[in-house]
């Protein structure tokens, strides 16, 4: 396997069937490196950075802590639902 750490990329063999990095420092340097990135995010993101809405791309309010907008994500929430009354009625 490879390691999942950007920065070592080495080989090594997974002693469990889940493990993603050699050793536990690449685990620790990965996960602070996750943390720190959403922590920058999150702070731009109250601080008023632009946004916009990944289907309509309209902008989004600060406030909105989702990647699309409220129209959108009813929309998606219809379809959805829509999708499901169409399976339903094709058992029936």
């Amino acid at each position: 396997m490879i390691c999942a750490n950007k920065e070592c990329s080495s080989k090594f063999k997974a002693r469990t069937h889940n493990q993603k990095y050699c050793s536990d420092e690449c685990c620790r340097v990965s996960t602070n490196r996750r943390i720190m990135e959403k922590y920058y995010e999150k702070k731009a993101i109250r601080l008023g950075a632009p946004r916009v809405c990944k289907k309509c791309k309209t902008k989004l309010s600060r406030y909105n802590q989702s990647d699309v907008c409220s129209t959108c994500e009813k929309k998606i929430v219809i379809e959805s639902q829509n999708a499901i009354w169409k399976i339903i009625n094709d058992i029936s």
